[in-house]
């Protein structure tokens, strides 16, 4: 029984010594130095209950903070290469459409118990 355990505590040091930690911000600054003009929809959430309910071909979504909820519904067949970050507590996103208004923005919502609702039609 105890060389038994003795190679499970072995085991176990052996699979904490190689585990890596990262932070947030090294997490935050990966992504931003990678090429994510190859990727489509690209989701970050950090923190606790947040949402993305997302129907599109290319967005990045930036959720930073606890209980965020983001709904976007692309309605046209081109992509419009949307951004959006936001970072508090308690925030309500909500896109329905997409026009060339919309194309290559970026939005930045700071703070908390926030409601942005944009509504395009083409």
């Amino acid at each position: 029984m105890k060389p038994t355990l003795i190679l499970i505590g072995t085991i176990l040091s052996l699979s904490w010594a190689n585990a890596q930690n990262i932070t947030e911000t090294q997490l935050l600054h990966y992504i931003q130095s990678t090429n994510t003009a190859m990727y489509g929809t690209q989701v970050l959430q950090l923190g606790n209950e947040n949402l993305a309910v997302i129907d599109a071909n290319k967005i990045e979504v930036t959720q930073n903070g606890d209980q965020q909820q983001f709904y976007y519904t692309e309605t046209s067949i081109l992509p419009s290469d949307f951004k959006i970050n936001v970072e508090g507590n308690s925030n309500y996103v909500e896109v329905v459409g997409n026009n060339q208004i919309i194309n290559n923005m970026t939005i930045n919502i700071q703070g908390d118990n926030r409601n942005v609702i944009i509504r395009n039609y083409p």
